[in-house]
């Protein structure tokens, strides 16, 4: 039994549910392409919502399945998805704060509502990209897969394609689709990663900037949530479809511009979007210069235990441990500035607000709320800025002068390698 619906916009395409999924046809059916996501069992019903172009599935036993905004599939024509590449053309993007559960980092998020409380995810939020691949971008490893499987399955042999040829294909970076999203003056916001496999794909920008916060490595024990940037006002962007093959990006096609606007008129007077994303950024920017200042200060501490460790062991010259330990002493207070120190936290001791504290208040809300900035707001980021400019250069110094002088007598004096010294040379 098949339930055949027509688009409401071109005539030529259809939809089929059947005992085994859903299949389309571009040409009045002449030829039927299966939808893939969808599982292959009874589709008892189909329905088209005209305003979102949204296909609805009603399936034998597992309820309903919804294709978002099928409109990509109008655009196709005959011979497209044997040879093509394409980025196709991008739906306007609703403009809003989305909901945060309490208790939740993601949205479509249960929270503690426990599981009797169902939950179906939404459509991504922000810009969604839909574009397509007719063949898979392989890696030189996939490649020479491509070569050998005939032969295999022919009962020939397979020769061994060499070492370098394996040390290559061990060291390859793995390829994958970019899209670069730009604001009207040509400046990069973002860059979206996406699969680089065959067929149609779709990811969506979240309409924010890129995090600044700095790298830090993966934790095991807590679920990895992407930090949040800060979010872009109304307009109009584009985006760009590139390849990128081991390291090097290639543009693909033309790019696709889109708008980006807001579903409401503000509820509170006077949020001027522009002097927000201005205070923003610059808050974002700043977080970006002390945060990296902590982590290459966490990274000086580590590298100098493990200086005064190795002289420990290999009997080294006094003052070099001397000056590792006046070096990290100085190093500490000058982070305890920037952050709060773990000790002052445990104590519940106030003492004075770190740089950070006040950037936090400076930044806050920048994943919440789209209003602002207040005048504590603004008063707390001119406070940390105008601290850290007594405290970089310190750090700067600590670091770029005198820790690299002491790397430099460590050297010389032949104390055996340490973290952060580079390759040791012989004489």
């Amino acid at each position: 039994m098949w339930r055949v619906v027509q688009d409401h916009v071109k005539p030529q395409l259809l939809f089929a549910g059947t005992e085994f999924g859903v299949f389309f046809t571009i040409d009045g059916g002449g030829k039927w392409v299966k939808l893939g996501g969808a599982p292959t069992i009874p589709f008892r019903d189909l329905a088209i919502q005209t305003r979102e172009n949204d296909l609805v599935g009603a399936t034998f036993g597992r309820g309903f399945y919804v294709l978002d905004d099928y409109t990509a599939l109008r655009l196709i024509e005959p011979g497209m998805l044997a040879s093509e590449t394409v980025l196709f053309p991008v739906r306007d993007a609703r403009w809003y704060m989305p909901k945060r559960p309490l208790g939740c980092s993601l949205p479509d998020c249960k929270a503690s509502q426990g599981d009797a409380l169902f939950v179906a995810p939404n459509p991504p939020f922000g810009a969604v990209f839909t574009y397509y691949l007719a063949e898979e971008i392989l890696t030189q490893k996939g490649q020479r897969r491509a070569r050998e499987k005939p032969l295999e399955a022919a009962g020939k042999d397979t020769t061994f394609p060499g070492w370098e040829a394996v040390v290559e294909e061990a060291i390859e970076d793995a390829p994958m689709m970019v899209l670069t999203v730009r604001d009207p003056a040509g400046n990069v916001l973002r860059n979206v990663p996406g699969p680089a496999t065959a067929g149609f794909h779709r990811v969506a920008w979240d309409l924010r900037y890129t995090e600044t916060t700095p790298w830090a490595p993966p934790n095991d024990e807590e679920p990895y949530t992407p930090p949040a940037g800060v979010m872009a006002v109304p307009g109009v962007y584009t985006v760009t479809l590139s390849r990128r093959i081991n390291g090097q990006l290639q543009a693909v096609g033309q790019p696709q511009s889109f708008a980006v606007k807001s579903i409401r008129d503000p509820v509170l007077p006077g949020p001027d979007q522009a002097r927000r994303l201005a205070f923003a950024n610059q808050a974002a920017e700043l977080q970006r210069v002390v945060l990296g200042a902590v982590s290459a200060i966490d990274e000086l501490i580590l590298d100098l235990d493990a200086v005064q460790q190795t002289l420990d062991r290999s009997g080294g010259d006094p003052a070099l441990y001397a000056e590792a330990v006046d070096i990290e002493q100085q190093a500490r207070r000058l982070r305890d500035l920037l952050r709060h120190s773990k000790e002052q936290d445990e104590l519940r001791f106030p003492g004075p607000l770190s740089i950070e504290k006040r950037l936090n208040v400076a930044a806050w809300g920048k994943t919440t709320t789209l209003y602002g900035p207040t005048a504590t707001q603004v008063d707390s980021l001119e406070i940390a800025a105008s601290e850290y400019q007594q405290i970089g250069p310190q750090v700067r110094k600590l670091i770029d002068v005198r820790f690299v002088e002491l790397k430099r007598n460590l050297n010389a004096a032949g104390v055996p390698w340490t973290p952060s010294r580079g390759v040791p040379l012989a004489d």
